[in-house]
Order: structure tokens, then sequence, then C-alpha cells
């Protein structure tokens, strides 16, 4: 006979009912297992994409055609890169720090991540500063077309993570606000609220390591 790992690979399931009998509904660990594995498949494709970034810069720099690779009128704003990488990995350690204090059982995580989704979206503002005071654009060579695409494109993908940290506070905000009947349907919230912040400050933190090679190859290389 197959142990019950084999016959159930996946781990708990929905048990079993009769017919006409209502389904019950699905153990949390189910759907939190079904988080953990999404945002490492998430982290996984977002490395393949922007893999192909970093291919690009290191092509296009050795072919450096005309050797019009990168004049040196095209070099980007140290001072706003610096920041923008450091409200990044401050904002992915208070994410971090929010996601212990909820496994924990603490109700302050909210102020920590909070303060990550401020910490990052002050990263993507600088990003666009740089946007309005650098002396090029994406058509203005091969360094600049790949600068301006990688910080873009990963502009956007910070903003779409921030939004999926942001979803978390505002849950258990609400639910503290207006807690739902002892007879509902979701008796702790936190319970179900805890996968979805988990896997948000996951790929956070993997995230915040692009962000950490994007700026070492776009302005120390």
């Amino acid at each position: 006979m197959a142990a019950p790992s084999e016959e159930r690979p996946l781990g708990r399931m929905v048990p079993p009912v009769a017919a006409g009998v209502e389904i019950p509904p699905e153990p949390p660990d189910v759907g939190a297992r079904a988080l953990s594995i999404a945002s490492r498949l998430l982290a996984g494709a977002s490395t393949f994409f922007f893999l192909a970034f970093v291919f690009a810069y290191f092509y296009l720099r050795s072919l450096d055609v005309d050797h019009a690779w990168r004049p040196a009128h095209l070099g980007p704003k140290q001072g706003l890169g610096a920041a923008f990488i450091a409200c990044i990995l401050a904002s992915a350690l208070l994410a971090t720090l929010a996601g212990r204090r909820m496994k924990a059982g603490s109700r302050a995580w909210t102020a920590p991540a909070a303060m990550s989704v401020v910490l990052g979206l002050a990263a993507v503002a600088l990003q666009c500063i740089e946007y309005t005071v650098q002396h090029f654009g994406p058509t203005d060579g091969a360094f600049a077309s790949v600068f301006c695409t990688w910080t873009a494109l990963y502009l956007i993908t910070v903003l779409f993570t921030l939004y999926w940290l942001e979803t978390h506070i505002a849950t258990e905000l609400r639910a503290r606000r207006a807690p739902a009947p002892g007879g509902g349907d979701i008796k702790d919230p936190d319970r179900l609220i805890a996968p979805g912040l988990d896997a948000a400050v996951f790929f956070w933190g993997f995230l915040a390591g692009i962000g950490v090679v994007t700026y070492v190859v776009l302005y120390l290389l």
C-alpha cells in the first residue's frame, strides 16, 4: 500500500465528502504552499527576464561598434543611483522585518511594512527624477538604450511588487477596523494574510537583489 505522502503528494487536501454534503473550506496550508511556490516561480521567471539585459549590456559593450558604446557624456547620475539602491535595500529590510513580526504573532508588523512601501516609492521617484536630469535618452546609443529600458522595466516590476505588499497592509487594517463576526468564514484573518505577506516579502527581497545587480552593472562598471 502506498504511503499517505505518495497518495497525496501535495499535502493536505480538502477531505472527501459524501454526495449532497457541503464541501468544507480548503485547509489554509494548501493556499500557503501554493503562494510560496508561486513566489519562487515568479522569482525564477524574473531572473530570466532581467538576465536578458545583463547579456545585452556585456554583449554590446564587447562589440563596441565604432567605439560608441558609452561616450563620456552618457554617464548616469551617481548620487541619484546610490540613493535609489539605498532606498530599495532599506525597503526590503523593513519588509523582511515585517514578515518576521507577522510570523511571531506581533500586530506591529504593519508599521515596518508601510515604511517599506514608502521607501520603495521613494526609490521609484528618485529614478524618475534621474530620467529628467540625465543628458541622454533611449535612442542615444547602445548603453543609453540598455540603461533606459532596463531601469524602466525594473521600476514597473517594483511598482507592482509594492502594490502587492500594500494590499496585505490594507487587508490587515481593514480586518482590525471591522473584524469578521465570530460565526463567519474568516475567524482569524492573520492566518490568511500571513502566507500572502510571506510570498510578497520573499519576492521583494529577491527583487532588491536584482536591483543591486542593476546598480552595479549600470552605475559602477
